[in-house]
């Protein structure tokens, strides 16, 4: 689809806060999304890679437990799932997994 900083872009959409891959000493703002990079996800065929997305890690990570965001982007995204909900630190985190 785009690149990661297509997709930077993209996330500042739905929250005015995005990190990428932020260190550990930085001092984030909620509410916000950070994403990390995963895998590729490659389809093959006849003996070729017939398509190939880059595999992102989303969090969203916010105060209210009802934010409309995870739910946004999953509709927004076509290959955009979310796979696992928890609260930490007094803060509600969503992950999703995105192919971008």
């Amino acid at each position: 689809m785009g690149s990661r900083i297509d997709l930077h872009n993209e996330l500042l959409n739905f929250c005015p806060t995005v990190y990428f891959q932020p260190p550990a000493n930085i001092q984030m703002v909620y509410p916000c999304i950070v994403y990390h990079k995963t895998g590729i996800n490659r389809h093959f065929a006849g003996n070729a890679i017939y398509s190939s997305l880059q595999g992102y890690l989303i969090t969203v990570i916010d105060s209210n437990p009802d934010t409309p965001v995870p739910d946004e982007l999953q509709k927004h995204f076509q290959y955009c799932v979310i796979t696992q909900t928890f609260h930490l630190d007094s803060l509600n985190n969503t992950n999703l997994t995105l192919y971008y």
